[in-house]
């Protein structure tokens, strides 16, 4: 039977592959309507290729919320009672419930906009319900929401990490600044910096899913202090 933390583990590295093929097909499969389009909706190349994006970002955020879940439970089981971890496991829980909620969107799309149709932008006088637009706002919003919120996770995660000592008070450095890069999210002018971290948090799915796979979660050091605001591991 799996230990809480390799099942954490193999569900980040499932969210990291199921968020590259979605990333790579939504780039395959689509573009961004052009400056000044009347109609916000993205020009569908290949209804294939964006489905296979909607899904695997349904995937990828159903995993994450479950790896958060199991994140969670496997620090606990190794001692450690971090209000930090807490809160990190619950901004990437409801972060992975978004991040589906945008790829149902996306499936839906996929499902009423036309296939290499430029002409969509011009005018909703070709069949295109009246719903649509506002759904893809809706599932825009929610991938940002989503990613927002995983930042979140890993800022709260830092001190968390930091607290466990060795070589976590590193990667509590790394996930600190991670984190706050993909708050930039909402800034639409900081492109480079969305590539960048997107790149970055994938990298992290990666390298904490192995990490936790190998079940490298320290235990913590004895500590008789019995008061709860001083120990940071009271006993259950």
């Amino acid at each position: 039977m799996l230990s809480p933390a390799r099942t954490a583990g193999i569900l980040l590295l499932l969210a990291a592959l199921a968020t590259a093929v979605s990333v790579a097909t939504r780039l395959a499969g689509s573009d961004e309507p052009p400056a000044g389009s009347p109609l916000y909706l993205p020009i569908v190349l290949d209804i294939g290729l964006y489905a296979v994006a909607g899904a695997g970002r349904i995937v990828s955020g159903l995993a994450l919320l479950a790896a958060a879940l199991f994140l969670r439970r496997a620090v606990l089981t190794a001692g450690w009672r971090l209000r930090a971890v807490d809160l990190a496991a619950g901004a990437l829980a409801v972060s992975g419930a978004v991040t589906a909620v945008s790829g149902g969107a996306m499936l839906a799309v996929a499902a009423a906009i036309p296939e290499t149709a430029p002409a969509v932008l011009l005018s909703l006088d070709d069949g295109i319900p009246g719903w649509l637009e506002p759904l893809n706002y809706a599932r825009s919003i929610s991938g940002k929401a989503g990613f927002a919120l995983a930042g979140l996770g890993l800022i709260a995660l830092a001190p968390a990490q930091w607290r466990m000592g060795g070589i976590l008070k590193i990667s509590a450095a790394a996930d600190a600044v991670i984190g706050i890069a993909m708050l930039f999210i909402w800034v639409d002018a900081a492109t480079v910096m969305h590539r960048v971290s997107g790149i970055a948090f994938l990298l992290w799915l990666i390298i904490t899913g192995v990490w936790l796979v190998a079940v490298l979660l320290p235990n913590p050091r004895p500590n008789p202090n019995p008061d709860p605001d001083l120990n940071p591991n009271p006993p259950e």
